[in-house]
């Protein structure tokens, strides 16, 4: 049988049909042995698992029964063969019931140990979906990280620190866990449940509310607060200290996790710094006059190629690129 069936099993992460088709296998001479071998690598130790003395204790003397059971003759009147197939599924239920007992422990141990971070990176153009550990999601757009606990508590904040860009689509718990997203330059996303963006990369923080309520902190000031609305975007500038709040397209500012991108009134130096963080392209821009001038429309965004291409074709620009050098002229 496939191991990780096995373990599925053991972990209750399987249907009634799938649990059946288990204790059936487990009741044969190739189930008895898997479990032998299990028992031989995991559990020949009782002091080595996490478990407390009551819990060795009984688990010591449900091992003890099911040894003995092998070399008891049974005292029973029908007939052997029946009392085979009852004995077999007895004895893999009680084995069972010890790995159960035995790995519960450990895995009751897992959850309740020091949460250990992970921390995710995608590379220049990639977009990857991260499912956390409350079942929230998190799409992050290319040259982008995030780090989180292994597992939450659901009596402290769940937490998530960013650099780059990312959408959180937020789950709501049912005791109301404050969800809080990290930024650079002590500035905080506080969340409960919701759908927003955050761009922070440089010198430049962004962060769109789709739906939902969040509020923004800065520097754990209690002065420099905001409440955001959806379809409202929070900017900070860190290097001139100032930071405020307007009304946006939200879908926009997010259009990159369907592979476009939606420039409204975009000036050609944002392109170029958005071409440079998210696809890894040093960009050149020769004529000055093309610096500041603005641009709406909407390219597809599979990758760098794609969006140059799209960027020549709408806004009648002459456009090389060379070694991931860009000269748009």
């Amino acid at each position: 049988m496939d191991s990780q069936r096995l373990q599925n099993y053991l972990r209750n992460q399987c249907t009634p049909e799938e649990a059946r088709v288990v204790l059936t296998y487990l009741a044969t001479d190739e189930g008895q042995r898997q479990l032998q071998h299990v028992l031989n690598n995991d559990l020949d130790n009782f002091s080595q698992q996490p478990l407390d003395a009551l819990e060795q204790q009984s688990a010591q003397r449900l091992f003890g029964k099911i040894q003995a059971s092998k070399t008891t003759k049974p005292k029973l009147s029908y007939p052997q063969e029946n009392w085979l197939g009852q004995r077999w599924h007895w004895l893999a239920a009680a084995t069972v019931s010890l790995l159960l007992l035995a790995t519960g422990g450990w895995w009751f141990y897992q959850r309740n140990a020091t949460p250990q971070l992970l921390t995710l990176h995608t590379d220049y153009g990639q977009i990857r979906r991260v499912s956390l550990p409350d079942h929230s999601v998190v799409t992050m757009n290319g040259n982008t990280s995030i780090r989180y606990a292994d597992h939450w508590s659901t009596d402290s904040p769940r937490e998530v620190w960013v650099e780059g860009e990312a959408f959180f689509e937020v789950v709501h718990t049912k005791n109301h866990q404050q969800f809080r997203v990290h930024l650079p330059e002590r500035m905080n996303v506080e969340v409960l449940g919701t759908r927003f963006n955050v761009y922070t990369r440089q010198s430049a923080t962004k962060v769109v509310l789709n739906e939902g309520r969040i509020q923004m902190r800065v520097a754990d000031n209690p002065d420099n607060q905001l409440e955001m609305k959806p379809g409202e975007m929070f900017f900070a500038d860190t290097k001139a200290r100032v930071f405020y709040k307007k009304t946006v397209d939200a879908q926009a500012q997010s259009s990159w996790r369907t592979d476009k991108l939606v420039f409204n009134g975009t000036t050609l130096a944002e392109i170029a710094t958005l071409l440079h963080d998210t696809y890894g392209l040093d960009v050149e821009i020769r004529d000055q006059k093309l610096i500041k001038q603005k641009f709406s429309g909407t390219i597809p965004s599979k990758n760098a190629a794609t969006i140059l291409k799209g960027l020549s074709g709408l806004f009648d620009l002459t456009i090389t690129e060379k070694n991931n050098h860009v000269l748009i002229e």
